[in-house]
């Protein structure tokens, strides 16, 4: 028995102080307060300290006080009552461990910088969490406190008001102790269970807009009190107790002067009450939370609405309802809290089947993208972000395509270069929608400087060629644009065999802007090209800064292009298809001058002998192949692109997006889907209707004559055929 009473009792506290603060409670107190964590972890407490002195007058009177604050503080248990943790008597002193909080007084002094507004909300949220726990104590708990006032007030972290203090407490069936301060003593004698209650209500009404109390006399000036309490006020601090209002008048009072029912207040009990709103009520209740998060104090918004959407997000159905305010709230916390709570909710919504969910996601991605971490990113949620770029919606597949900006940069090779090159590949060539065709190109050179430096070259000219062939003027815009802002990239022999006759090609376009900027690009490239003509030193230096070019930062001899790089995505109007971008092409087409000549040059053409065949040919084959793929020429019947958007860059299967980095003899199905070699051009109907179908009459009798020829031509071999083996027979049997 002698071991047990010996003990050391402060190794078996499990809490250790941390701070001393300087609070202003400390000299109006009992109790020391100290900011405090549980040992080993990193969880913040309040320790109150209590210093026995036998040397004091009344030394056993104010350590009787702090015992009895330590029971009844250990025994009630309500949510605006101060959370009871640990306790321990050590030598001299007791320590009383609770949740953190601060004393009220020093909580509003710091909130200076809250708009009054808001802080009228947040004090009128605060009174009414006093109500309900002074409620609590008096007619449930049969308690009288006895000495409510700023001093016996704190705040949690989550901003709510919690009671303290109880060393005064005692039954209500009893008179007050006569050891309580003649400053907060009520006058009257007890004439109800909460009428010396009700009065320490109204002190602290009155000190939380004035400050603290010198003299009850005071008491009779409201000063700064709003006025939607000054009806209530004066009842509550009555001299005559039965002059004094219950609670439940008060809160009426207070509701139907406008003063209670705030948007504040509405939050958190529709939060603490979730569970009981029906379906429209928590929606309605959810989709209006982000708008007022922006206003609300900070440890509010973060310890106490947070947790409740977490809490939340798991039971209820409107996730996507949720998620916006969870997101917004989510930058508030540190990397490993954010981790621990989004994270999980993330991945979660991820794996949702419903558009407007991924949606959502998309929308917001910019906010938590750079949080995530590249594990988690290239395993979990890359493989069900990249499905969007397939989607039927128009909306999911381009905002699935800005979406990997705020990516790539934590991609792992495969995913970078091969999955997400195949699929931009795919919808470049085959969307129907200019502006996701447009963006694809915009989104390839943001993310230009993660990819894989030994195929980037080959993949980038490969893309802004294609991009200058488009018939929608923003992607050949794009595509010049990308050209310029990623030639760091190129090999010298790649821009004099590549880069400048694709630019070349796009100096005779319709647009007088895409013509503007493309002579401007051309000039950069060829003064390069210049510059090592004249001194070949630079050459080696050139081509060495190509090879290790893995950073967006731009070479030395690349600043023409800064000026020159469209640093923005295209905004489309989807998800209707873009007709709007089809007749404005098809009316630039028709109304150009440039057009004009091009349509003269091709008649010039189709009367020469010579090149007539040849552009027959090249006709005949592209009918062929059309003729194989009609389901697909059906699917892009009212596609952007013309009939005349023909790939004529010569790239090798080598250059194909597809097929850098991977195995072609075991990539033979993806190759197929998303291959650019045997991608077939999607066709628009050309403006000049009647030529055309001059055009397409006379290429079809010269298809109907040549498959005459061919079919004579095959009868005559195998008569010829016939004839050697009836010979072959005559020959044998004379023998």
């Amino acid at each position: 028995m002698w071991t047990i009473f010996s003990r050391d009792s402060s190794k078996d506290f499990p809490y250790e102080i941390s701070e001393s603060p300087k609070y202003v409670f400390n000299e109006k107190s009992l109790w020391k307060l100290n900011k405090g964590k549980k040992k080993n972890t990193t969880q913040e407490v309040s320790i109150f300290e209590f210093l026995i002195n036998d040397d004091i007058p009344g030394s056993e009177t104010r350590s009787a006080l702090a015992k009895s604050a330590v029971k009844h503080l250990k025994t009630l248990k309500h949510p605006n009552i101060l959370s009871f943790l640990e306790s321990s008597e050590v030598k001299t002193i007791i320590y009383l461990c609770t949740e953190y909080v601060e004393p009220l007084q020093s909580f509003i002094s710091s909130q200076n910088n809250l708009h009054t507004d808001i802080m009228n909300q947040y004090i009128a949220w605060g009174i009414s969490n006093i109500i309900e726990g002074l409620k609590f104590l008096n007619f449930e708990a049969k308690l009288c406190h006895n000495k409510v006032n700023i001093w016996s007030v704190f705040v949690n972290k989550a901003g709510q008001w919690k009671l303290g203090e109880l060393e005064y407490m005692n039954s209500v069936d009893n008179s007050p102790p006569s050891y309580v301060s003649e400053l907060y003593c009520a006058p009257g004698h007890r004439q109800s269970p909460f009428s010396i209650d009700i009065w320490g209500l109204g002190v602290l009404i009155w000190e939380v807009f004035n400050g603290p109390l010198s003299n009850q006399s005071a008491l009779k000036i409201p000063k700064k009190i709003p006025k939607e309490i000054l009806t209530i006020y004066p009842k509550l601090v009555a001299v005559d107790p039965m002059n004094r209002p219950s609670y439940d008048i008060v809160t009426s009072t207070l509701r139907e002067q406008g003063y209670f029912g705030n948007d504040l207040e509405k939050t958190m009990t529709s939060l603490s009450q979730y569970h009981i709103l029906d379906d429209f009520q928590r929606t309605a209740f959810l989709e209006k939370l982000p708008s007022l998060l922006e206003t609300y104090p900070k440890n509010i918004a973060l310890y106490n609405v947070l947790p409740s959407l977490l809490e939340m997000f798991n039971y209820v159905k409107e996730q996507k309802v949720i998620f916006p305010s969870m997101i917004k709230l989510s930058t508030m916390l540190d990397d490993q809290e954010f981790e621990e709570k989004i994270v999980p909710c993330i991945v979660k919504l991820f794996e949702s089947n419903d558009r407007a969910t991924r949606l959502l996601l998309l929308n917001t991605i910019e906010l938590y993208a750079s949080r995530l971490k590249a594990d988690l990113l290239n395993t979990n949620i890359f493989p069900l972000l990249v499905s969007g770029l397939a989607d039927a919606s128009p909306t999911i597949r381009e905002l699935t395509v800005r979406s990997m900006v705020y990516i790539s940069s934590k991609l792992n090779h495969n995913n970078l270069n091969v999955e997400l090159m195949r699929h931009f590949a795919r919808l470049q060539m085959k969307d129907d929608q200019g502006s996701i065709r447009t963006n694809t190109t915009v989104c390839l050179g943001k993310i230009a400087q993660y990819l894989d430096p030994k195929n980037r070259s080959k993949i980038l000219s490969s893309a802004f060629s294609r991009a200058l062939k488009d018939p929608f003027q923003p992607s050949r815009m794009a595509g010049v644009s990308a050209f310029s802002a990623t030639q760091q990239y190129y090999p010298l022999i790649e821009v004099s065999t590549r880069v400048l006759p694709a630019l070349c090609q796009v100096t005779l376009d319709p647009e007088k802007g895409v013509r503007d900027i493309t002579f401007q690009t051309i000039k950069g490239f060829l003064g390069k090209l210049e510059n090592v003509s004249e001194d070949a030193r630079l050459k080696e230096k050139m081509e060495e800064e190509v090879a290790n070019t893995t950073s967006p930062a731009i070479p030395t001899w690349a600043g023409w292009a800064v000026t020159t790089v469209t640093s923005k995505f295209y905004s489309s109007k989807i998800p209707q298809k873009d007709e709007k971008s089809v007749e404005l092409s098809k009316n630039n087409l028709s109304n150009t001058s440039v057009n004009n000549c091009e349509q003269q040059m091709h008649s010039k053409l189709l009367k020469d002998n010579i090149v007539k065949n040849v552009y027959k040919e090249k006709q005949i084959e592209s009918i062929n192949t059309l003729q194989d793929t009609q389901n697909h020429k059906n699917s892009m019947k009212d596609s952007s692109l013309p009939n005349d958007w023909d790939d004529n860059s010569g790239w090798n299967v080598g250059d194909d997006w597809e097929s850098i980095g991977v195995d072609t003899s075991n990539s033979i199905k993806d190759k197929s889907d998303f291959g650019w070699e045997d991608q077939e051009p999607i066709l628009l109907d050309d403006t000049d209707e009647l030529a055309k179908k001059a055009e397409a009459e006379l290429i079809k009798e010269e298809m109907r004559k040549k498959r005459e020829e061919r079919k004579q031509e095959r009868i005559k071999q195998l008569e010829s055929k016939r004839s050697n083996k009836q010979s072959l027979k005559l020959g044998g049997k004379r023998l």
